[in-house]
């Protein structure tokens, strides 16, 4: 009997089906294959087995001569990608009371994450506590130590000086120091907390973040800003026991508390357009209470996470290896429709177009396949025709 590789298949009808079967040769669908080693430049692995293939029929030809691959359907669940999260802090002078808000609402707007099985990191650009606008992360995202709050891999804090008006410039200034904390294929969000405009445009701040790491691509922007222009006129008429009626960005002054002025040095209107052109979650500087805010952006962040076309890989049968060097995808639109090739895009998710392909989420170890955005929106309108997507392990891959 000839030594033969192990398959896996995937099919999404109105769902998602694994199989489970021997598997084909790189250069032929009908004969039998062993694999070793560290694979093509699809990836690395090695895989050996041994028997027959596949038939047609659905059953085995023990001479391994003549048959295609067939997957026998079990039901499999769709993945769920991880998370990245740079949190970016204000730390001027005005924003003492917010610092401790954020403090205070980090750990619920991670369990909301975690609640949802979203393996999430978080990295913070701010000051320490030992500044009153800094922020220490308490436990159990940090590590219960102020001001040294960090707890890698889950949580980074870069301790820097974030000013009025360079939040956005810091992301880019930084982005050595951090850059170690991103994986292959999060998701990626990146939230700011504070009282004044930036110094930089919204569309300048996209096309440096996207020159510098492309994988940025698709992030969304949330914020915690002052959503319009407050005139100290206003909320100089205001009553100094009720500063907020006349405007819930009036308060008392901090100096001596007689007075009723704005609270925030500016309207956040290069925030606004980061959140309305990446599609992201604002909340406004101007509330008592930052935590229905915090958990809003986290809702955002696990709908973000929870995509369709990511597909978690399954271990191979018998505790063999898995060849990742060997993966093909295919799509079939209908029943009595001939299967399409989808070819693997070497680049991920960055290098995708107009044709679409797949991916891994981390070609030096992967754990789930996707489909590019043009192929999971081929795939998505044929889930009410009986398409489906089938991914065979054993066969050269195939690149596109």
């Amino acid at each position: 009997m000839k030594p033969r590789a192990w398959f896996f298949g995937i099919a999404a009808v109105a769902g998602v089906f694994l199989g489970v079967g021997p598997a084909c040769t790189a250069g032929s669908n009908n004969s039998s294959s062993s694999g070793s080693g560290a694979g093509d430049a699809a990836g690395p692995g090695s895989q050996s087995g041994s028997g027959g293939i596949m038939l047609a029929g659905g059953g085995v030809d023990p001479s391994g001569a003549g048959g295609g691959c067939v997957e026998a359907a079990a039901e499999a669940v769709e993945g769920i990608l991880p998370a990245d999260i740079i949190v970016v802090v204000d730390n001027s002078g005005s924003m003492t009371d917010e610092a401790k808000q954020v403090q205070k609402s980090m750990n619920d707007f991670v369990n909301v994450l975690v609640a949802s099985a979203i393996d999430v990191h978080v990295i913070l650009l701010s000051n320490g506590n030992s500044d009153q606008q800094g922020v220490c992360v308490p436990a159990p995202l940090g590590n219960g130590s102020c001001p040294v709050d960090e707890k890698l891999p889950a949580f980074r804090h870069v301790m820097i000086d974030v000013g009025s008006n360079n939040g956005l410039e810091l992301v880019l200034s930084t982005y050595p120091q951090w850059k170690d904390s991103l994986r292959p294929n999060a998701t990626r969000t990146i939230a700011i907390i504070t009282d004044d405009e930036s110094s930089i445009g919204a569309q300048e701040f996209i096309d440096q973040l996207l020159a510098l790491d492309p994988s940025f691509k698709g992030f969304k922007f949330d914020g915690i800003f002052a959503p319009h222009e407050v005139s100290p006129l206003v909320c100089g008429l205001c009553q100094q026991s009720d500063c907020k009626k006349c405007d819930p960005c009036c308060g008392k002054d901090p100096a001596i508390g007689l007075l009723c002025l704005p609270l925030p040095a500016a309207e956040g209107k290069v925030y606004k357009e980061l959140v309305a052109k990446t599609g992201g979650v604002s909340g406004s500087l101007c509330i008592d209470e930052f935590l229905p805010v915090f958990q809003d952006m986290a809702k955002g962040v696990v709908a973000d996470s929870k995509i369709p076309c990511v597909y978690d890989i399954p271990p191979a049968p018998g505790g063999q290896e898995i060849d990742f060097g060997k993966v093909n995808v295919g799509y079939q639109p209908a029943a009595n429709q001939p299967e399409q090739e989808i070819f693997y895009v070497e680049g991920g998710k960055a290098a995708c177009g107009p044709n679409g392909g797949w991916y891994y989420d981390n070609p030096a170890a992967p754990t789930t396949l996707l489909l590019c955005d043009a192929t999971c929106t081929l795939v998505q309108s044929g889930n009410g025709t009986g398409g489906k997507v089938s991914v065979k392990f054993g066969c050269a891959t195939k690149i596109q």
